[in-house]
């Protein structure tokens, strides 16, 4: 074989290697540009003309005030400046509520036409604000992800600052307690109380009206207060930094990772909007008053306030407290006693042995000796004893013992939570006409 017959085998073997390469980078790229298609993520054409995505007007959208259980729907207008055609999607695991995307060529959006981009949602959970996001992917090679948001805050109709219950504590038998709270609505410019249900009239409540200055006031959240004085006082926000920067060297020191701050810029622009909270429109002060007259031990009230504000339930508050009067029950060793809950814990013990327990009752000296008139006992086996200590001085009042029994052989029960036993004690004591003792225990 000559040279010339050489050069040209080694020329073709050159060539087809070339080729062989060439086929097998064609074989590799392909399937990955078919599967970035199969997950609905379009692919930029190699060569133009291209699409070119502009949002038309700003893809952050402020709603305003929504309610919970209320739904929202917005559009946002896009539009191709480019000179070819546009591919868009919108895909459901991108979104943070339903996003639907308007008309669309078969090719995507030809050059010049405009489409929209709809979120809708609802308040479903009882939240302060809300922030929905949604991401179109595009071919535009500039411009592959955008993202549109839409957020607002959530108001409610009728708010107790003071929760639906109320702990009194004890009473004085000596000045009228009083407790003082706000309701306030953020949904409704002005309301009125139409009404206010009281579960005895044991207890007095008036209300009135709150506007401008009182009514920030009364309704100020003191936590977020103290925020917005840290963000607008430097020095607060230089020894916040401070404390992070020895946080952080503290944390090197002793070789653990540093602390990261997780923050997608693109979803949520630091701009505290997560804090921000609807502002208060209207408020009444309901002022209340216990009289004397309330039944020595723990007592459990209601107030039912009525509004004119259209579609809302009346709103409930519950009182919670105790007497103690002219009568103080204290415990021997061995026996749990709460004389704020007025509740009386014998704990677990065999039905078979039964149970004692005994009290001993201080009570203010009257005109009249004091006795026991009538006594309820729940359950019905609950025996008791009531003697007095004859050698006791105390000065202005008199020592009684009071021995409750669980007879023996009873069948096992258990008393507890909102199932209790309880002793009603009827008296002639003026002050002190009626005595409630509830009783915990279980017997097995």
């Amino acid at each position: 074989m000559n040279f010339r017959a050489i050069a040209i085998v080694v020329f073709l073997v050159v060539v087809s290697g070339g080729l062989m390469v060439h086929f097998r980078q064609q074989s590799i790229t392909e399937p990955k540009e078919a599967l970035a298609n199969v997950e609905g993520i379009p692919v930029p054409p190699k060569f133009g003309p291209f699409g070119k995505l502009v949002v038309v007007d700003d893809p952050l959208f402020d709603f305003g005030l929504m309610e919970q259980g209320q739904k929202g729907s917005h559009e946002f207008k896009i539009r191709n400046d480019g000179q070819g055609f546009l591919k868009l999607v919108a895909r459901k695991e991108d979104h943070t509520c339903q996003c639907t995307l308007g008309s669309l060529g078969t090719e995507g959006l030809k050059p010049g036409e405009e489409t929209t981009v709809t979120m809708n949602w609802e308040i479903q959970k009882p939240v302060t604000n809300f922030d929905h996001a949604a991401k179109i992917r595009t071919d535009d090679p500039e411009n592959p992800v955008t993202m549109f948001r839409v957020r607002g805050l959530v108001g409610r109709r009728l708010v107790n600052n003071s929760g639906g219950e109320m702990t009194i504590g004890m009473l004085s038998d000596t000045k009228l307690t009083e407790r003082v709270f706000v309701i306030h609505s953020e949904t409704v410019d002005t309301f009125e109380i139409t009404k206010l249900e009281l579960s005895t009239p044991l207890i007095d409540a008036t209300s009135r009206q709150l506007i401008g200055e009182e009514l920030k006031t009364a309704t100020t959240d003191r936590a977020s207060e103290l925020l917005e004085l840290t963000k607008s006082n430097p020095a607060m926000m230089v020894t916040q930094a401070k404390l992070k920067e020895e946080v952080a060297k503290n944390r090197q020191a002793k070789g653990a990772e540093p602390l990261e701050h997780k923050h997608d810029p693109a979803e949520r622009p630091n701009d505290d909007f997560s804090s921000k909270k609807p502002a208060v429109k209207s408020g009444h002060e309901v002022k209340v008053v216990f009289n004397s007259g309330f039944s020595i031990g723990k007592f459990r009230e209601s107030l039912i306030i009525h509004t004119n504000i259209p579609e809302t339930p009346p709103m409930m508050v519950l009182f919670s407290g105790g007497r103690a009067g002219p009568v103080q029950i204290l415990s021997t060793p061995g026996i749990g006693w709460s004389p704020e809950d007025s509740l009386l814990r014998l704990g677990r013990f065999r039905a078979q042995e039964g149970k004692k327990a005994k009290l001993l009752f201080f009570i203010k000296k009257s005109e009249t000796p004091w006795e026991i008139t009538e006594a309820k006992l729940s359950p019905s086996f609950m025996k008791f004893q009531l003697t007095k200590d004859e050698n006791f001085k105390g000065a202005g009042r008199d020592r009684y013992d009071f021995q409750l029994e669980i007879p023996p052989g009873e069948a096992p029960l258990s008393l507890s939570g909102e199932t209790l036993g309880s002793i009603i004690l009827n008296t002639t004591h003026p002050e002190a006409k009626l005595i409630r003792i509830e009783v915990d225990f279980t017997s097995y």
